[in-house]
């Protein structure tokens, strides 16, 4: 025979559910449980009247809140093309196209991206680049996208700067960003950051175009990616710059 305390609160799910008690089961669980106490009654022919104390009843009540907590997103939900690549160290090299679309094939750049979700969804990126003269800029940003949110999230400089990004995905494979100066809000740089598979493997390709000023070329540059995973680990991402 089925116990008597599992049918009393599979009645109790249903009653909390109906008086709006602060629990709302979704509709499955709702239609499981009611199906469950059924099937106990017809094949067990229980007829027990359950004597509880209110302390009891407070007890059953608790412990079905805690079984029934959502919970959080996942990194994969809220990052549904960030997660595929977090984690890794990404490295390559740029071809620079100036704003009449000439290559100039003597400007020389390298670099890198690393993106990190916490155990508490907060994203980091960390990315650096390295200029024909050895100098090299890194930047560290950070943000976190909530369940309740959508659209582009925003991410601040770690180190306090002047530039935030907005930051959005396209599942299953494209980061878009714009770079916004935050204290005019002008977008100086826009990008998109596209996961693909090619015979060398996994590959980010991205394009970004360095927005001019009002009155001038409307783009003043391109810069065309692609990067790899640095299985060595060695990416300059963890080290200090002058």
């Amino acid at each position: 025979m089925i116990s008597s305390v599992m049918i009393y609160l599979s009645a109790l799910l249903l009653t909390c559910s109906s008086f709006g008690l602060g629990f709302s089961p979704s509709p499955l669980r709702s239609a499981a449980l009611q199906s469950t106490v059924r099937r106990c009654i017809v094949n067990s022919n229980v007829r027990t009247q359950l004597h509880m104390s209110v302390e009891d009843e407070a007890d059953i009540l608790i412990d079905v809140q805690k079984s029934a907590t959502i919970s959080p997103p996942s990194a994969s939900t809220l990052y549904p093309v960030i997660s595929k690549i977090a984690g890794k160290e990404w490295t390559g090299s740029c071809r620079y196209v100036n704003a009449n679309l000439e290559h100039a094939t003597k400007l020389k750049l390298v670099g890198g991206v690393k993106y990190e979700i916490s155990d508490d969804n907060k994203l980091t990126l960390s990315s650096f680049l390295t200029f024909p003269n050895g100098q090299t800029r890194q930047v560290v940003m950070e943000g976190a996208r909530t369940a309740e949110e959508s659209g582009a999230m925003t991410l601040n400089p770690v180190e306090d700067g002047p530039i935030i990004m907005k930051l959005s995905e396209v599942a299953p494979d494209t980061i878009l960003i714009n770079e916004v100066e935050k204290e005019s809000g002008k977008i100086i740089m826009t990008s998109s950051i596209s996961v693909v598979q090619t015979m060398r493997g996994t590959e980010l390709v991205g394009a970004s175009h360095e927005v001019g000023e009002v009155g001038k070329d409307a783009i003043e540059g391109h810069q065309l990616w692609r990067m790899m995973e640095n299985i060595d680990q060695k990416v300059v991402l963890s080290r200090e710059f002058e």
